[in-house]
């Protein structure tokens, strides 16, 4: 099966530091390769694959806008539109799997190949797409009872198992209101613990505000940036801390800590509770207080059942497996 992956514009695939997303589609590609696929990648310059890569011009991934900001402006995908059609219009594939936000090209020609559009964020009002798949049951739940969900997977092999935690509990995530660091600043506070902050800063007033002034005055708190690899950080923390104030559809770097052997301690958010069995591999937050618990007595989670239900649910052989099914169902005429 030859198959055109399309990336989003933003970051390169695979990103260096922050970008769940590309990495989910890198995982992704790699796997399909590995399994005997022809795949070719539409990314932004920089970008690598096994197989054929298309590198679209007119996108700089260092100076893209980082996620959802009210602000900021998405950047325009035409160009990856004009290097799509260029490219199929004499390079054919059996099907055409697109992460990108704006899905210009199947929504414009959509009888010319088969094609299947991954979301990776919730929908905002009015927004509609043929053969749409979601990243979680919540995340699907946002959609329609017609839309089916494929949740990511990674790679375990690439992600080393650490049975001894030498860290602080670390939170990584763009530092962004939404992320809501200051929550898990202030319950590990109270709950006496040290915590670590990685991410790159996408809201600057309220790190300025919020989160500086919160690590200047917390001992045991640090703020470390953005990390160009969470692999070292993940594997060695006493757990991962996610305290997100929106719908996470489904955080990829809650499944990379469990790879790793790492707890993860989360606010009950979107996709989430379908990552962490409560008291099995972290623990599923519904308060604050409870996230203050948490954190208390996260070291009684067994690594050796995070990796596990790593390798139960999270293999990105899985992953590939589920979308084949999809690619052939949309290959053999059937839409959604």
């Amino acid at each position: 099966m030859k198959i055109a992956m399309v990336s989003i514009p933003y970051k390169t695939t695979p990103p260096v530091g922050y970008g769940g997303i590309e990495r989910v589609v890198y995982e992704l590609t790699e796997e399909l390769i590995r399994q005997g696929h022809e795949v070719v990648l539409f990314a932004t310059p920089g970008s690598h694959c096994s197989g054929e890569t298309v590198e679209i011009q007119g996108y700089e991934p260092e100076r893209a806008p980082s996620g959802i900001t009210r602000t900021s402006r998405g950047l325009s995908e035409e160009p990856l539109y004009r290097a799509m059609r260029e490219y199929l219009s004499h390079k054919p594939v059996d099907v055409i799997h697109d992460w990108s936000f704006e899905n210009l090209f199947v929504l414009r020609h959509p009888r010319d190949f088969p094609f299947v559009i991954s979301s990776c964020v919730p929908p905002h009002p009015g927004y509609k797409r043929p053969n749409l798949v979601a990243a979680s049951r919540a995340h699907a739940f946002l959609f329609g009872d017609s839309v089916p969900y494929v949740h990511y997977g990674v790679d375990l092999e690439r992600y080393r198992f650490q049975p001894r935690k030498t860290m602080p509990m670390i939170h990584i995530a763009k530092i962004a209101r939404y992320k809501g660091q200051h929550i898990a600043v202030l319950a590990a506070f109270l709950a006496g613990q040290a915590l670590m902050l990685a991410g790159n800063v996408e809201d600057s007033k309220y790190y300025r505000l919020m989160i500086r002034p919160l690590v200047f005055a917390i001992p045991g708190v640090s703020y470390i940036g953005e990390l160009p690899s969470t692999q070292q950080y993940l594997a060695n923390a006493k757990a991962l801390v996610q305290t997100p104030r929106w719908f996470d559809v489904l955080p990829l770097v809650i499944i990379e800590s469990l790879a790793c052997g790492t707890p993860v301690i989360a606010l009950n958010r979107g996709g989430i509770s379908e990552q962490i069995v409560d008291g099995e591999n972290g623990f599923l937050c519904e308060s604050f207080s409870q996230l203050i618990r948490a954190m208390k007595k996260v070291q009684g989670i067994s690594p050796y059942r995070c990796r596990e239900i790593a390798e139960e649910r999270f293999d990105v052989r899985r992953m590939a497996s589920e979308y084949i099914r999809l690619y052939e169902r949309v290959i053999n005429g059937e839409t959604w």
